[in-house]
């Protein structure tokens, strides 16, 4: 008896699968974001939004949809060369979604001229039917003092 409640536990075990560890699978999906953004792949950057992702950039308006988020990022890209860091503080998983609460950090020269910014940001990510998570809200604002 003790021998058939092993091996249903055993069998129970095995079919739930591996766990999806989300944090380094957000932090991945970062990686791949910042290094699209210093290369100047904006394009690859609209790849990791949901076609319907909604993004909140800063004194703007929302950004709705993967091809206005791409040209969005085009128009930054274009202005000038810019490096951006990303830092993940915190990732909670909620079913489909994931939320996450980071610090980025770009620099950027703009007609010859420095810029620095740094801050927070919110990203709720979510699971797509053919497993991947991409960003479906994104939220972020400077620490910087006007």
């Amino acid at each position: 008896m003790n021998k058939l409640i092993f091996l249903f536990i055993t069998v129970v075990i095995l079919s739930c699968g591996q766990v999806e560890d989300i944090e380094s699978i957000i932090i991945n999906n970062n990686s791949k974001w910042v290094k699209y953004y210093n290369q100047g792949n904006f394009k690859g950057i609209a790849l990791l939004h949901t076609i319907d992702a909604v993004v909140m950039p800063p004194k703007s308006d929302f950004v709705v949809g993967r091809n206005n988020i791409e040209q969005m990022y085009k128009s930054e890209i274009e202005m000038g060369k810019g490096t951006l860091d990303l830092k993940t503080k915190e990732v909670v998983r909620e079913g489909f979604y994931a939320y996450e609460t980071g610090l980025y950090q770009t620099k950027m020269s703009i007609n010859g001229e420095k810029v620095f910014d740094y801050g927070k940001y919110i990203v709720v990510w979510e699971k797509q039917k053919n497993g991947d998570w991409l960003c479906k809200k994104d939220i972020w604002n400077t620490s910087l003092i006007d």
